[in-house]
């Protein structure tokens, strides 16, 4: 690469700031919260369907070529064909939830920031890889391989859109980006398991319902139960925690539990809501002894992220401690109560042993517990010669000597062969200083993207494009 390209790619990608960022909010204006479909031809909703046609709209418009894998997946590439090297990125969102400074899907441009749903999460490095395509395209970039970038839909929902693409057949890339994590690379990814654990006997008639999370990969920043109206039950309710109010609303008395949402991945620093009205309720014996005993259980899986309660807290030498959050809270049709809870384990962790070790802690609390799913864990070692491409170009572009590192979140790279997290966020990122604490990261409310910080990762991938397909060339010499 000499210094004259990469001044022209840097030149290019600044000129286009204020397109990309009109492209940009345009997506995010879709609410593409995955769904199951409306009709047989959107496959996840409506929302992630017209995300879709959209984005392969902008393709199209920018001289890309254009695919629907019948609603599940897009692509856009620079010829047709089979590609060698992709990127994946996801059009799908987690849902708004409350607490919104700003409107969720009706983004804008604040001093230096694109806020809305999906700003970071996934849609902004979606954009910035379209934009990449299309910079090779106009400035007749020489490149040897095809590439493409791949469109997803079910992302946040369980990956029913990539494992869809592979069990039809289609052709997958020799080597794939994932920019969904922060820079440098992931090469390692936690595995995931998904358990909805059901209480075996029901509530007395004093709840009237219960509430708690939006999704299971969301720590709930919000949980609510209804008991029926009794006089003496409201004088306890003066000396309830700041972090719980209440109403008397058609005969029952809400109560409410706020605290800070975060992801599950990374729950540290968040505040569990569903934690804090069981508490809550336990310490002020709000109900019957036989519900509080019910609630017990659920109280203790959150007392901690790191799965204590269920005999399963465990850690290795890459990809750190297991994290537990009991993230959605129900009552049932048989009026039980019943909590998913989303685990992150590390890579030499067995899963089945942690499923095991579940089910028998249940049934010592009077539990069942139904197996949701469990994702193996992803693991690319980091002498894999893309992998040191990968490093090289990174620490020649920033200066900085870090290394591959592992994350519990869960991103395309564990469903893909030869792929890995890069990018495009960075390391502590500044937040915006206008947003109260708690909002503006992934899966928080008034989610963020810094507009500078994207286009740098977009220099840095340019060049990290550039010297894959150069290596992949030398390699066939």
């Amino acid at each position: 690469m000499s210094d004259a390209l990469l001044a022209k790619m840097d030149a290019w990608i600044d000129a286009h700031r204020e397109e990309l960022i009109g492209d940009l909010i345009r997506l995010i204006n879709v609410r593409s919260v995955s769904a199951p479909p409306d009709d047989p031809e959107n496959p996840f909703g409506q929302g992630c369907a017209d995300a879709l046609s959209l984005a392969l709209e902008m393709g199209q418009e920018k001289g890309l070529y254009a695919e629907d894998y019948l609603g599940y997946v897009g692509r856009l590439s620079l010829t047709a064909g089979d590609a060698d090297l992709g990127i994946w990125a996801h059009l799908d969102v987690v849902p708004e939830g409350e607490n919104w400074v700003y409107a969720p899907f009706d983004a804008l441009y604040q001093d230096g920031y694109v806020i809305g749903r999906g700003a970071a999460d996934n849609k902004g490095p979606l954009i910035a890889s379209l934009y990449l395509l299309r910079l090779i395209k106009e400035l007749d970039i020489p490149f040897q391989k095809n590439l493409a970038l791949y469109l997803g839909t079910n992302e946040e929902a369980g990956m029913a859109d990539l494992i869809f693409y592979n069990d039809s057949g289609y052709q997958l890339p020799k080597i794939s980006l994932v920019p969904d994590c922060a820079f440098p690379l992931c090469h390692a990814e936690k595995g995931i398991i998904e358990v909805k654990l059901s209480a075996m006997h029901a509530f007395s008639p004093s709840v009237l319902g219960l509430y708690g999370g939006l999704a299971t990969n969301v720590v709930p920043d919000s949980a609510q139960i209804a008991i029926a109206y009794d006089e003496a039950l409201l004088l306890k309710l003066d000396a309830l925690p700041k972090e719980l109010s209440y109403e008397v609303e058609d005969g029952a008395i809400l109560l409410t539990a706020r605290g800070i949402t975060g992801h599950t991945a990374f729950p540290q620093g968040s505040q569990n809501a569903i934690r804090l009205l069981c508490e809550a309720l336990l310490k002020a014996e709000l109900l019957p002894p036989a519900d509080l005993d019910l609630l017990y259980f659920i109280s203790r899986i959150n007392e901690d992220v790191y799965g204590t309660a269920l005999h399963i807290d465990c850690s290795d030498e890459i990809s750190g401690r297991l994290t537990a959050v009991g993230s959605v809270l129900r009552l049932n049709g048989e009026h039980c109560a019943e909590l998913i809870v989303n685990i992150r384990y590390p890579v030499k962790a067995a899963g089945d042993r942690l499923i095991a070790s579940i089910n028998t802690a249940c049934a010592q609390n009077r539990f069942r517990m139904e197996l949701l799913k469990d994702s193996h864990p992803a693991f690319v070692p980091d002498t894999t010669p893309f992998v040191l491409e990968l490093m090289e170009e990174y620490k020649a572009f920033t200066g900085d000597d870090a290394k591959p590192y592992s994350m519990a979140g869960g991103t395309y790279a564990r469903r893909l062969p030869n792929a890995v997290g890069f990018g495009m966020g960075w390391q502590n990122p500044p937040q915006p200083p206008f947003l109260p604490a708690g909002h503006g990261g992934a899966h928080a409310p008034d989610e963020a993207v810094e507009i500078d910080g994207l286009l740098r990762a977009m220099k840095l991938y340019a060049r990290v494009l550039l010297r894959l397909d150069a290596a992949g060339q030398a390699a066939k010499e």
